[in-house]
């Protein structure tokens, strides 16, 4: 493990904005208290026209600021990395908070542990004064949708060999994909960079299965505490992330998306049984009545519930708009 003040990387946090000022300080003090040396700390905001006080929030803190005319966070993340000076990248949110005061130095540790790590992520958590909602999301670690097309994370832990009582490292299968992107999800800055630097919209997820596809698949998963994520308080919070997601981040920029960490193997099987499994949730309440039996955690009732919402928003948005029902088509044709 590395001591020396002269062996420390360089980290740039790469955090798109758009009225944040209500999470924005306690993520920046996060990153600021960490005992790391500050001159090798880079912190980037990249705004997307902020009209409450997101700006002098980031001033005072001393971030760069970078303005993102076309607002949408993933422009901000392919702005953040062209300017990004450091050899590693972390792709945070206003609504993240490092977990612990050690989290640079540690993630930092297992880059210089194994060259061959591309990139490091770990599990994220809600706050103690987080909604209850939250705490059902910790559970799931996405939405109900992805949580039920893809458990590959599960299967690699179980296959890769630990590294002390923190992480494990293993090979990524492009053909059994990860769900990861952001919320804390660093990179070597040399094996992504070129990749967010493309034209085009490219969403989170898309860049880390295209470093995949390019044969930089080894990685490092945190298995404790790694990102507070104060995510949803509300379900109409989580409706309307549907919602833009689907017609901001899938619909109008699907020509340009790499979508291999969705639609891979059986997903059209996957998808039917989930609209099964949702749109009338018995099957979603009988499962979850055996999850919070088997890990006497409460808020698995959540799952039913958030579960039928994601489908009803996203068949509506599909049998009311041209583009959604071509989409669905396009899939099954």
């Amino acid at each position: 493990m590395m001591t020396a003040v002269e062996g420390y990387k360089k980290i740039s946090f790469i955090i798109p904005t758009y009225n944040a000022g209500e999470h924005l300080e306690r993520c920046l003090k996060s990153i600021i208290c960490q005992g790391y040396q500050q001159e090798k700390l880079e912190i980037l905001i990249i705004d997307g026209g902020s009209g409450d006080k997101t700006l002098e929030i980031a001033e005072n803190f001393g971030c760069k600021i970078l303005n993102n005319p076309r607002r949408l966070a993933e422009y901000g993340v392919q702005i953040g990395v062209k300017e990004a000076e450091g050899e590693l990248l972390v792709i945070f949110a206003a609504d993240n908070e490092l977990v612990g005061e050690d989290w640079l130095k540690k993630v930092e540790d297992v880059f210089n542990s194994d060259p061959g790590v591309s990139a490091a992520w770990g599990r994220l958590v809600a706050g103690k004064k987080d909604a209850s909602l939250n705490k059902y999301f910790e559970l799931i670690q996405s939405d109900p949708l992805n949580w039920f097309l893809n458990n590959n994370l599960n299967m690699y832990r179980h296959k890769a060999k630990g590294c002390g009582e923190d992480y494990f490292i293993f090979n990524v299968d492009p053909a059994k994909p990860l769900v990861w992107g952001a919320n804390g999800l660093a990179y070597r800055s040399e094996r992504i960079k070129e990749i967010w630097m493309q034209e085009g919209y490219l969403g989170d997820n898309d860049a880390f299965q295209y470093m995949i596809e390019k044969g930089n698949n080894k990685v490092a998963y945190f298995n404790g505490a790694f990102v507070y994520h104060h995510h949803v308080a509300r379900i109409s919070d989580w409706v309307g992330k549907w919602r833009r997601n689907f017609n901001l981040h899938l619909l109008s920029q699907q020509e340009t998306r790499n979508m291999n960490w969705v639609f891979t193997g059986n997903f059209n099987i996957k998808l039917f049984s989930w609209s099964m499994y949702s749109a009338l949730p018995f099957a979603a309440l009988i499962h979850s009545l055996y999850l919070c039996l088997k890990s006497k955690n409460l808020y698995w009732f959540y799952h039913p519930m958030i579960s039928c919402a994601q489908f009803w928003t996203y068949a509506i948005l599909v049998l009311t708009t041209a583009k959604g029902r071509n989409f669905v088509k396009n899939l099954f044709s």
